[in-house]
């Protein structure tokens, strides 16, 4: 793959970096950094690591806790609001076919620093998994946890990045509260970070060699191609459609296309913008630092619906 051309060029995020004109080293240095975090996270942090959700390879979820917390007696921290009532959810990317929650709690000591749970999630890859298994693989993993959140009346600010957007964009257009009586109120907010939502142009490409989808497939997988089926009652929620100032041009335009039709479908908090000098790696990779320009845009809106929540209890 020395030699992109054409949509694999368009693509290939790696290539479009302004840190190096290597792009194996650009995916080198976003694995290690990922990868350093999440272990320095597994040390440091109170975690319950590898709950089983299926038998497919990976589907695991990761449950990180604030110091405050007891991870033995999770319901009496619970009880004594020992936690914010916050779990954010970090879906990974990697084309569906790499990485996993080995390189996915990167932000868990900076959002455990407040007081909030993160979950990571896990889900089998291709080509040992198709896009639809994935996608199912996903959802099951996310009844589980709006189950939960749901019990201990907790919101669920749900994160992905690159095909974990893409993962986390279908979950709006689940009727949770038809499917699984989850009401609206358990979601808290959606952050879409540098995603592909029209996974047509992949079709032909090498990233598609592991997941060999179809046009149709292609077509069906494709939030942005949706459009009576999101779920209108999440239209309230806000979400962040985000993208690095040096992300390729592909994904600058699913990012403004697909933040543009969820403004036009009724999701009037939907924003979308541009994070200048990151490019698609290390814009998510903000998230292992609180003062970064993302963590605080994410923060601040998690701390307005705090804020909003206890105005409505008052």
């Amino acid at each position: 793959m020395s030699n992109l051309t054409g949509v694999d060029y368009d693509y290939s995020p790696s290539r479009w970096s302004n840190r190096s004109k290597d792009a194996n080293e650009i995916i080198v240095w976003h694995t290690q950094t990922l990868k350093k975090e999440t272990d320095l996270a597994r040390t440091e942090l109170r975690c319950i690591l590898n709950i089983p959700v299926s038998d497919f390879n990976d589907h695991f979820i990761d449950i990180y806790l604030p110091k405050t917390c007891d991870p033995l007696n999770l319901e009496n921290s619970f009880a004594k609001r020992a936690v914010k009532p916050v779990v954010f959810v970090y879906i990974h990317g990697g084309y569906w076919q790499y990485l996993s929650r080995a390189e996915s709690a990167f932000m868990a000591r900076s959002f455990c620093n407040e007081n909030y749970i993160v979950i990571s999630v896990g889900y089998p890859l291709a080509p040992q998994a198709r896009m639809d298994q994935i996608i199912a693989c996903v959802e099951t993993s996310f009844s589980l946890i709006l189950n939960w959140a749901k019990q201990h009346l907790f919101r669920v600010y749900v994160c992905g990045h690159s095909a974990g957007a893409h993962l986390a964009a279908i979950l709006l257009s689940i009727n949770w509260l038809e499917k699984y009586s989850i009401p609206k109120d358990t979601f808290g907010g959606f952050f879409l970070i540098s995603g592909v939502y029209d996974l047509q142009p992949l079709v032909d490409t090498y990233i598609n060699e592991p997941l060999r989808m179809t046009n149709e497939q292609a077509k069906s997988f494709s939030p942005m191609l949706y459009d009576s089926i999101f779920w209108s009652d999440l239209k309230y929620v806000p979400i962040l459609c985000i993208c690095g100032e040096y992300d390729p041009p592909s994904f600058h335009e699913q990012n403004k296309k697909f933040g543009a039709k969820l403004r036009n479908l009724g999701f009037h908090n939907a924003e979308i913008e541009t994070l200048s000098n990151d490019d698609h790696f290390t814009v998510i990779e903000q998230l292992q630092t609180k003062k970064s320009v993302l963590t605080s845009k994410i923060m601040d809106l998690i701390e307005q619906c705090l804020l909003d929540d206890s105005k409505i209890k008052s």
